[in-house]
C-alpha cells in the first residue's frame, strides 16, 4: 500500500465523525457539553432572567463607549460555521457600568433560532425567548482572550436582544452581506460601511440586567461579567429570516438553532441598573360629614369605599 494511502487512512480514523461540540447534532450538541472545560460548573450562562427578582445596584451607571460610532473599527464578517462574527479593530472599548476596569471589544457575533417561526436568543426574560441576540465580546484591558479566560471578570459581554420591528437599524445592511458569507470559512472586509452605534440604534443604553456568568460555547469559561441590555434591537422580519436561510455549516446543512438553553441560576443574583417603582403606601384623608377628618390606608380605603356603595344601594 502506497505510504501517502497509509497516511490518510490513519488520518481518517484519528479524525472524528463530528465536531468536539455543536448545536443539533446529537452527538456533539449541548447535552454533550459537560464533559467540555467548564461547561458543568456552577456559573454557567445563559440565564432566564426573573425581572421582579432583579435587585437594583445603584453602581451600575452608564457606559462610556469609546469607538463605538467608528466605522473603520468594523473589519470583516466571517463565516464560522456556527455563527458568524465581526472582527474588530483595536481602539474600541468600554468603561464605566459598573465594571472594575476598562474592557476592549474583540468581536461580535450572533445568536438564532429558525427564523420567525423559532425563536433563538440565548438569555430569556421571564421566560420569554427573543427571535435572535448580538454578543459584543470584551476582554480586561492589556488581557488576550487566552489569558482573560482564566480571570474571574477577565471577559465583558454585552448582550442584546434582537426583535422583530417595522423599523430597522444596521444590521438590515449586516443581512445583505450574508450571501457573500453563505459558505463555511467564507469571508467579507466590511470597508467602513458601518459602526456599532449603527446596530443599536433606539437601544437605551442605560437600562441593563448584570450577572456574572461564562461564555456560552465550548470550553464555557467562567471568566464573564454580563451585561443584558432590556431593550431590544428592532429589525425587519427579513433580516430574522435570513440568516438561517441563508447561511451553511456544510454543503447541504443550515447554520439554525445556535443557542445554548438556560443554565442555572443557582446562588447567584442578577441585578439591574433601574430602580423599581415604590408601592404607594401613603394613607389618604376623608372628611366626614360632621366636618373632622380621618386617616386611612389605601387598602381601608377601598373597603371602606365598597362598604357605602351596598348601603347606598340598599337605600
Amino acid at each position: 500500500m502506497e505510504p501517502a494511502l497509509v497516511l490518510l487512512l490513519a488520518l481518517a480514523w484519528l479524525t472524528p465523525a463530528h465536531a468536539d461540540w455543536c448545536y443539533t447534532d446529537p452527538q456533539c450538541g449541548p447535552l454533550t457539553w459537560s464533559t467540555l472545560g467548564s461547561c458543568n460548573g456552577s456559573r454557567q450562562s445563559p440565564v432566564n432572567i426573573t425581572d421582579e427578582l432583579a435587585v437594583y445596584n445603584s453602581t451600575l451607571t452608564a457606559f462610556t463607549f469609546t469607538g463605538y460610532e467608528n466605522a473603520s473599527k468594523l473589519l470583516s464578517l466571517t463565516n464560522l460555521g456556527h455563527t458568524v462574527e465581526v472582527e474588530l479593530d483595536q481602539g474600541l472599548s468600554i468603561t464605566g457600568g459598573g465594571l472594575p476596569a476598562q474592557y476592549s471589544a474583540v468581536a461580535f457575533h450572533f445568536h438564532w433560532g429558525n427564523g420567525s417561526s423559532t425563536p433563538g436568543s440565548e438569555h430569556r426574560v421571564d421566560g420569554k425567548q427573543f427571535p435572535m441576540e448580538m454578543h459584543i465580546v470584551h476582554t480586561k484591558q492589556g488581557l488576550n482572550l487566552t489569558q482573560a479566560k482564566k480571570d474571574p471578570t477577565g471577559i465583558a459581554v454585552l448582550g442584546f436582544f434582537i426583535d422583530v420591528s417595522a423599523n430597522a437599524s444596521g444590521l438590515l445592511n449586516i443581512s445583505m452581506l450574508l450571501p457573500s458569507v453563505a459558505s463555511k470559512n467564507q469571508s467579507v472586509p466590511l470597508n467602513g460601511t458601518l459602526s456599532i452605534d449603527s446596530l443599536l440604534q433606539g437601544v437605551n443604553l442605560t437600562s441593563y440586567y448584570r450577572y456574572l456568568g461564562s461564555l456560552t460555547t465550548p470550553t464555557c469559561d467562567e471568566a464573564v461579567i454580563w451585561t443584558v441590555f432590556k431593550n431590544p434591537i428592532l429589525v425587519p422580519s427579513s433580516v430574522v429570516d435570513a440568516f438561517p436561510s441563508i447561511l451553511f455549516e456544510s454543503n447541504d446543512t443550515h447554520i439554525e438553532n445556535v443557542f445554548r438553553t438556560p443554565q442555572a441560576l443557582g446562588i447567584r443574583q442578577v441585578q439591574t441598573s433601574v430602580a423599581k417603582a415604590a408601592v404607594p403606601t401613603t394613607a389618604t384623608t376623608l372628611t366626614s360629614p360632621g366636618g373632622g377628618t380621618a386617616l386611612f390606608p389605601p387598602q381601608v380605603l377601598v373597603l371602606l369605599l365598597a362598604f357605602l356603595t351596598i348601603v347606598q344601594g340598599k337605600a
